[in-house]
């Protein structure tokens, strides 16, 4: 009903017809609207629809068959009641109202009371009709956007029924449909089929509620996943089970989860687990090994001087060569199967990315401990073979700890610190070797947090001096300058050199704050010793990595030079190839500025690094030092005589001078003097000393050359 009055249209040539029946509905509280013949009622209709027609059969122009016809073909009409009252009674007539779309069919002459009841039950059946109509419209299109449809099975008749939404998710046709059980699991992926049988057939048994996930095959192939619930419901009236369900696609939710899970369980860059996983297997794996009485192995891997390929050739090759990595250990991992199998026979590993270059593998049900040292020796065979990355050939160690359970721990936190503890003990080895954890390796973990600690407060303390070791003219053996070099004064341990705590200034950070302390006191002191008379000499400062890509260093110097009043030509910074290739772009407008404010520039340790020529002339430089490698060996190695010999020429062709370190015997300082190298240092002539002690060196030196 379209409003609390119903409206009746009523359409007949009789007006004793249309009095009767408006005397008969209106008391009943309805409205009634007269037509008196069909063209009329027509024209009414479409005007305002009326909740129910009432129409005679006999009318002039337009009987009471074609307007029942024409008002069905309406919008607004397909579905409303139409009551055909007549004085016609015979079956043609009756056959015929029903055929041009007749509701009810009444004939005259009627009683009021029948008429109004009868036309009641038609308004209210209409209603449930109307209602019923827009509830399966709404569900219909409820179930397509929620991608749901539902489903019945009788178990007994094996009738099995697919709403028109779960036909269209399963890519079936309706008509297409078989209508049985089976037809339904011919939709269901085959290896599913068992999974869905059984979970129908303990529901009908059992009564069980199911509630399970399982794919459906389309037409062309594809899978989807779908989430099928159901529940049995006994028919009282037959006494039989019939299974009501409901089938959603859940393709979208289970990739989401899958992608959620990925993302919080593996790492992003190689597909490796990453920590979190790891943990949990390893927390797994204990658990078993402790139930089975097993031995278990952890490997802690660490790249060797990764971060100089990194720096020097980029995040992009740094990040091809770990997925390469990743791939080599992998297939060592695989290689690994026969050392680490549980009883049946499957294979038992997990192999983890936690960050940056460090990895983790873990070996299970291992015949014996040691075994865990065959696949550390395999993966340090595997990756000694070169990557080429983006033109670049590129070769690469590893330093490996291993932990046992349960000798090195019986935690996941105690066997992954151990095995880390075993890793730093591997490259304090010489790095490319791996390493068993022993208790003894806990005091020296703690021996370098402690180191660590005190390093943080040693700055603050001003235990830092700087000692000074000279530079001299290779002909006249005169002192022309120095090289600064940090020294630790510990008020317990003493003299500590630079060996025990540079390693940790650098892990630590501190590194730059005391290249920074080092500048500003270098150049203070050899502007004090040239205020006292002595003669001016230039120092030399080492640059850290983290002092010279940051963005302190150009101010740091001008600071130094303006309180210190050093004049600029007397300072040298040294860098080595490695920090200077990291960005060479930056690099150049780096060393660019450092010139234009006088300040001299060189290239420590040189021959060493992953230099290239092309871009080293485009270095604004003063010198280049040869490496003490080269120079150790000189008297007895032709080729690194060889080698120095080309430094030497090369350095000199691009205006350069060259100042060889390490030099310690009469004969290597007469094979570089024979090579043209033009300044050296070394154990010769000094050890770094303490400013006091090189003041004596200078002052001697100022009056050997007044005797002179």
């Amino acid at each position: 009903m379209s409003q609390a009055r119903p409206t009746i249209l009523i359409a007949d040539d009789d007006p004793v017809t249309r009095l009767f029946v408006k005397n008969a509905l209106e008391p009943a509280g309805m409205v009634v609207v007269e037509a008196t013949g069909g063209k009329e009622a027509l024209s009414k209709f479409e005007a305002e629809p009326a909740d129910l027609v009432i129409l005679d059969i006999m009318m002039p122009e337009v009987d009471g068959y074609l307007t029942c016809s024409r008002i069905r073909s309406l919008p607004r009409g397909k579905r409303i009641p139409i009551l055909i009252l007549t004085g016609l009674d015979d079956v043609n007539s009756i056959a015929q109202a029903y055929q041009h779309g007749a509701t009810d069919f009444i004939t005259k002459p009627v009683n009021a009371t029948i008429l109004c009841h009868h036309v009641r039950y038609m308004l209210r059946t209409n209603n449930v009709l109307h209602a019923l109509i827009r509830s399966e419209s709404r569900l219909e299109l409820a179930q397509r956007i929620a991608r749901i449809g539902n489903w019945d099975w009788n178990p007994k008749t094996n009738r099995f029924a697919m709403s028109n939404e779960l036909c269209r998710l399963v890519g079936v046709r309706p008509q297409d449909f078989t209508g049985t059980f089976e037809g339904f699991l011919n939709l269901v992926h085959p290896d599913d089929r068992p999974l869905v049988t059984g979970a129908l057939q303990k529901l009908v048994a059992q009564q069980t509620p199911c509630d399970i996930d399982h794919r459906i095959v389309l037409p062309n192939g594809t899978d989807f996943i779908i989430h099928l619930q159901a529940e049995a419901v006994r028919e009282e009236e037959v006494d039989e089970v019939t299974v009501i369900g409901t089938a959603q696609d859940i393709t979208e939710r289970k990739q989401a989860e899958r992608a959620i899970h990925q993302l919080a369980y593996y790492d992003s860059l190689t597909g490796l687990a990453n920590r979190v996983l790891f943990k949990d297997r390893l927390s797994n794996a204990i658990s078993y090994a402790a139930r089975h009485d097993q031995h278990l192995a952890t490997l802690f891997i660490d790249l060797d001087r990764f971060k100089i390929i990194n720096d020097t050739l980029g995040h992009t090759v740094g990040d091809l060569l770990l997925t390469r990595v990743a791939e080599r250990l992998s297939e060592s991992v695989r290689q690994s199967d026969s050392v680490s199998r549980h009883a049946d026979h499957e294979p038992v590993h997990a192999l983890a990315r936690l960050g940056g270059d460090e990895f983790t593998i873990l070996l299970t049900a291992l015949p014996q401990p040691e075994d865990a040292g065959r696949v550390a020796r395999r993966i340090l065979e595997s990756l000694a073979h070169p990557f080429i990355i983006e033109g670049h050939e590129i070769f690469i160690s590893a330093s490996i700890g291993i932990s046992i359970y349960p000798s090195d721990g019986s935690t996941v936190e105690a066997l992954l610190k151990n095995a880390d503890t075993a890793m730093y003990h591997a490259k304090e080895q010489g790095r490319n070797n791996c390493q068993f954890y022993s208790s003894g390796l806990n005091a020296a973990a703690a021996e370098r947090l402690d180191l660590e600690n005190e390093l943080r407060r040693a700055l603050e303390r001003e235990e830092f001096v700087v000692f000074y070791q000279p530079k001299l003219n290779i002909h006249s053996r005169t002192i022309l300058g120095a090289e600064a070099l940090v020294r630790w004064k510990h008020p317990k341990r003493g003299l500590v050199p630079p060996g025990v705590f540079l390693n940790a200034a650098i892990d630590t950070g501190l590194i730059r704050s005391m290249d920074e302390w080092v500048l500003r006191e270098a150049c203070r002191q050899v502007k004090a010793w040239e205020t006292a008379g002595l003669p001016a000499i230039s120092i030399s400062a080492n640059v850290s990595n983290s002092l010279f890509h940051g963005r302190t260093l150009p101010a740091t110097v001008a600071d130094a030079l303006r309180d210190s009043g050093l004049n600029p030509s007397q300072l040298e910074l040294e860098l080595t190839e490695s920090i200077a290739m990291r960005d060479v772009e930056a690099s150049v407008t780096m060393l660019e500025g450092l010139r234009t404010m006088g300040v001299r520039l060189s290239i420590d340790d040189f021959g060493t690094g992953y230099s290239s020529l092309s871009y080293l002339q485009r270095f604004p430089l003063s010198r280049l030092k040869i490496d003490q490698s080269f120079v150790r060996d000189l008297l007895t190695n032709e080729n690194n005589v060889k080698i120095t010999r080309a430094i030497i020429a090369m350095a000199h062709s691009l205006n350069l001078s060259v100042l060889a370190e390490g030099v310690e015997t009469e004969g290597q300082l007469a094979r570089l003097r024979e090579e043209g190298c033009d300044e050296v240092q070394g154990y010769l002539f000094s050890r770094p000393v303490c400013a006091e002690d090189f003041e004596k060196l200078l002052r001697g030196d100022a009056d050997a050359r007044t005797a002179a």
